[in-house]
């Protein structure tokens, strides 16, 4: 059997300071399967609840639905979503999103360094993390970002 080590011990104390934000829903959207999937696992590990979406167009189908349907139990705290997916961009549903009505921040994750991207993203109000990036990073802006909500 492995002994924790000290990275693993700050790792467990720094989710026990977490808990309270477990009711907190990230949807993640993110076209990389194997991305989407571990970036859930370090959201769900640090306390939060995530609702995955493969691409833009699903995102933005659940996020309408939701604001069609006033079930506000279901409704995100935060949208965490990859620029670059086929069809529907990063930014393009944090703009559908808001153009809905649906006031929620936004994290934008991109591998690109592009200026009009950015330039676009601080125009919403949105921070851009750039790949690669520290999960440590990550967390930082989540918390951040996504409001505690409580039990």
């Amino acid at each position: 059997m492995a002994t924790p080590t000290d990275k693993d011990r700050a790792e467990d104390a720094e989710t026990k300071t977490l808990e309270p934000v477990r009711q907190t829903l990230v949807l993640l959207v993110e076209d990389d399967d194997e991305m989407r999937k571990m970036l859930a696992s370090v959201l769900r590990r640090h306390g939060y609840r995530v609702a995955g979406a493969r691409d833009g167009h699903q995102a933005i189908e659940y996020l309408h639905d939701l604001a069609e349907g006033g079930d506000q139990s279901r409704m995100p705290h935060l949208l965490l979503t990859d620029q670059r997916m086929p069809g529907v961009s990063g930014l393009d549903v944090i703009e559908a999103t808001y153009a809905a009505g649906v006031r929620i921040p936004a994290i934008l994750i991109t591998a690109f360094p592009d200026t009009d991207v950015h330039d676009r993203a601080r125009a919403l109000g949105t921070p851009v993390l750039e790949k690669p990036f520290e999960i440590t990073d990550l967390m930082a802006l989540v918390r951040l970002a996504a409001p505690p909500t409580p039990d």
